[in-house]
């Protein structure tokens, strides 16, 4: 049997894409022990053909590989292209269909906040569910697009008038950024960059808790996290994570792709990025609402 190369191997923080099926078993490129993907033919892609036993079997020797449909990156991307196209058509309906000057910005928020939690209900169906589901990917992705639409659509009418284009335009530039710097290697996506990327993440949420625990207590601004200055710092880390673990994110789908997981699971790495892609793009909502508006354009 051929050696194969052992690759550094990463966990995901993304709930969606830290399932077992994009994880490495022995080091092999095999179809995750799916019996579906097909007969086994060999060891390391060369033998006789013969079925050398069940997946499941206790033996820890790694298992073989499998003929059938493994998950290719064109696939993830084809998908997460519909889970996109998806959320923009929802937050189209959502922005010409709502009566936003009938209902409120009081209304508004809650509907905002209702979209939120049936996208965070289904995200944990998703992650909980023993195979993927291409509706669950699309109906969270149109729960997203509600959320995103009156979230953005609320904001730029009675907080920061004009600035849903720019959000729009920011938010590709950075995940275009990100990936560009990803492909060329400016980022090392590895164990230790995560490490810090992860305790970054936890310091700016019990940042984010503690503030709002003093506004909640003391009705003040908290530990003064919204006006210029420090609440400019505060927006541009929440930018630079959400990229970081953009980046975080493909390497766990290319990881995917290497250990060879089913291509069904292609549905999951498309939910766990457009994921990703709404955190990053309510991050910059919440930046560029700390600009005066003349500043934005």
């Amino acid at each position: 049997m051929t050696a194969v190369e052992q690759q550094p191997w990463l966990t995901s923080s993304n709930p969606v894409l830290s399932g077992p099926r994009f994880s490495r078993r022995g080091g092999q490129k095999t179809a995750v022990g799916d019996p579906r993907a097909g007969v086994a033919v060999a060891w390391g892609r060369s033998g006789t053909g013969q079925d050398p036993g069940p997946w499941y079997d206790d033996d820890p020797a790694p298992l073989p590989l499998f003929v059938g449909d493994l998950m290719t990156m064109d696939d993830v991307l084809s998908r997460a292209a519909t889970g996109l196209a998806v959320t923009f058509a929802a937050a189209t309906l959502s922005w010409t269909l709502l009566p936003y000057d009938v209902i409120g910005t009081a209304a508004a928020y809650g509907i905002a906040v209702g979209a939120a939690l049936a996208a965070a209900a289904l995200v944990v169906v998703q992650r909980r569910a023993n195979r993927p589901s291409p509706a669950l990917t699309l109906a969270f992705a149109a729960f997203q697009g509600v959320f995103l639409s009156v979230l953005s659509t609320t904001v730029s009418r009675h907080v920061h008038p004009g600035f849903l284009v720019q959000t729009v335009l920011a938010t590709m530039a950075a995940s275009c950024g990100c990936l560009l710097a990803y492909k060329l290697h400016w980022v090392r996506a590895d164990r230790r960059f995560r490490a810090f990327a992860g305790a970054a993440l936890l310091g700016l949420c019990l940042l984010a808790f503690a503030n709002w625990l003093l506004i909640s207590a003391m009705g003040a601004d908290g530990l003064g996290l919204r006006p210029a200055g420090l609440g400019v710092v505060m927006g541009l880390l929440g930018v630079v994570l959400a990229t970081t673990f953009l980046s975080l994110h493909f390497r766990k789908v290319e990881d995917g792709i290497t250990c060879g997981a089913p291509r069904d699971q292609s549905w999951t790495s498309a939910f766990g990025v457009t994921l990703t892609l709404a955190w990053l793009y309510v991050e910059t909502v919440r930046l560029l609402t700390l600009f005066p508006a003349d500043d934005v354009y």
